[in-house]
C-alpha cells in the first residue's frame, strides 16, 4: 500500500514520527525536489544527511539559498552534507553494500536518501544477474542500516525504460521500503545534465567492479557554482 503526498512536510513528519525503516517516495518530477527539501530541512536543523545520488539531480545551490532564506550560513550545508555521486550500477553497489554502515557511524548521521538508482539498470551493459544480486546485497545492507537505527529514503522519478524487459524491476525495488509514498506535485524543476551510463561512458563498468566506492564530506568553502560533481 502507497500514500499520495502533497508536500515535503508529509514525508518528512512521517520519517521522523516513525521507528528507522526504509522509506520509498516515487511518482512525479518532484520526487527529487521533494527529498531535497527534506534533506534541507534535518541539516537546518544540524542533522548531518547521507545521499547517494544516481540521478545527478543534488542540488546544493538550491538548499543553499533554503539556507539563506533562514538566514544561515550556506557553508553549514558543506559541514554537514555528505553526497556521493555515482555514475553506473556497480559503483552504487559497492558505495552502498561496502562500508557505508561505518561512514554514517563516523559522521552521526541517521539519515541516508538514495536518489535514481533504477535509472542505472536501464543499461545492457548489465547483465539480469549482476542486478539480482546487487539488490539482494542493498536489501542486506538497508536492512542492517534499519537495525542500527538509519531512516532511508529511496527517491525515484518517472522511468522510461529503453529495455522494456527490465521494468519488473521497479516493483522489486520498491520491495526493499517498509513505508512507499507517491507525489503527485511536480515541480517542473530542471534536472542536472545526465552522463552516459554504459562502457562507451569514461566510467567503466569493469573497472567500477573492482574500485571502492566513496561518501565524501563535501569540504567547508565558499558556495560557488561549478560543473561537474561535487568533491
Amino acid at each position: 500500500m502507497e500514500t499520495v503526498v502533497h508536500t515535503y512536510r508529509t514525508v518528512q513528519l512521517a520519517m521522523e514520527s516513525s521507528l528507522p525503516a526504509v522509506h520509498f517516495l516515487h511518482g512525479s518530477h518532484g520526487a527529487y525536489h521533494t527529498a531535497m527539501l527534506v534533506a534541507a530541512d534535518l541539516l537546518r536543523r544540524e542533522q548531518p544527511v547521507v545521499i547517494i545520488d544516481a540521478a545527478n539531480t543534488t542540488d546544493p545551490f538550491f538548499m543553499a539559498t533554503l539556507f539563506k532564506s533562514a538566514d544561515l550560513e550556506p557553508e553549514a550545508l558543506l559541514r554537514r552534507g555528505y553526497i556521493s555521486r555515482c555514475y553506473t550500477f556497480y559503483q552504487v553497489d559497492v558505495t552502498v553494500t561496502e562500508g557505508l554502515a561505518e561512514f554514517m557511524r563516523s559522521v552521526g548521521s541517521s539519515t541516508l536518501m538514495v536518489f535514481g538508482l533504477l535509472d542505472l539498470i536501464d543499461d545492457d551493459q548489465v547483465p539480469e544477474g549482476d542486478i539480482r544480486d546487487i539488490l539482494e546485497r542493498m536489501h542486506t545492507t538497508f536492512t542492517h542500516l534499519r537495525s542500527a537505527g538509519t531512516r532511508t529514503l529511496l527517491v525515484s522519478a518517472p522511468l522510461r525504460f529503453q529495455l522494456k524487459e527490465r521494468e519488473h524491476y521497479f516493483t522489486a525495488y520498491k520491495g526493499l521500503a517498509d513505508v512507499i509514498y507517491r507525489i503527485d506535485t511536480d515541480y517542473r524543476r530542471t534536472p542536472a545534465k545526465r552522463g552516459r551510463h554504459g562502457t562507451t561512458d569514461r566510467h567503466s563498468h569493469t573497472t567500477d567492479r573492482q574500485r571502492t566506492g566513496a561518501v565524501g564530506k563535501l569540504p567547508p568553502r565558499a558556495a560557488q557554482r561549478t560543473t561537474g560533481a561535487l568533491r
